[in-house]
């Protein structure tokens, strides 16, 4: 099996346990503690965690079809109600490792070029990068959401790869 292919299963399978844990956590506090301004980078865990979902879809997308998104706006709230969000988060990571599990091994070598206006300048990355980066951003919102969860007095638990239960080995 491909290293990629590997790494992005247990990718999907810690990001599933990760946000079970996280959305478990928040479903203990009041619909209305989720929105207050908490003075993180996108304000509440409400506004946080749809970003951490818009840009997963923007991600897998693109991830899918190769083509970045014409037009980005990281501040988007596709759920104002939480428990929608909350189950649009559920069906997403099911996509997510539904995706990762059926992709041949080649899948994740094929490599895109497209052009960069940050850079200003054509790039050729393999799609595996871009799950990689999809990770990593879930991860570095995910830890913004568990300092607001402590700074509410909740204990996140572990964090740790090596520790989670949907791990296949």
């Amino acid at each position: 099996m491909s290293i990629y292919k590997t790494m992005a299963m247990e990718m999907a399978r810690y990001n599933r346990w990760q946000n079970d844990v996280l959305f478990g956590l928040c479903d203990s506090l009041g619909e209305d503690v989720l929105p207050r301004d908490r003075g993180a980078f996108f304000r509440s865990l409400h506004a946080t965690l749809n970003h951490i979902l818009h840009v997963d879809r923007v991600l897998m997308t693109f991830i899918i079809a190769g083509k970045p998104p014409e037009a980005f706006d990281a501040t988007i709230i596709p759920y104002e109600d939480y428990r929608e969000l909350r189950t649009a988060r559920v069906v997403l990571d099911n996509e997510i490792l539904e995706q990762m599990d059926s992709a041949a091994p080649q899948w994740f070598e094929v490599t895109f070029e497209f052009y960069s206006e940050e850079l200003s300048r054509n790039r050729c990355r393999p799609r595996a990068l871009f799950i990689n980066q999809m990770f990593n951003h879930q991860t570095h919102h995910r830890a913004q959401a568990t300092f607001m969860l402590h700074q509410l007095g909740l204990g996140y638990g572990s964090t740790d790869m090596p520790y989670n239960p949907l791990s296949q080995s």
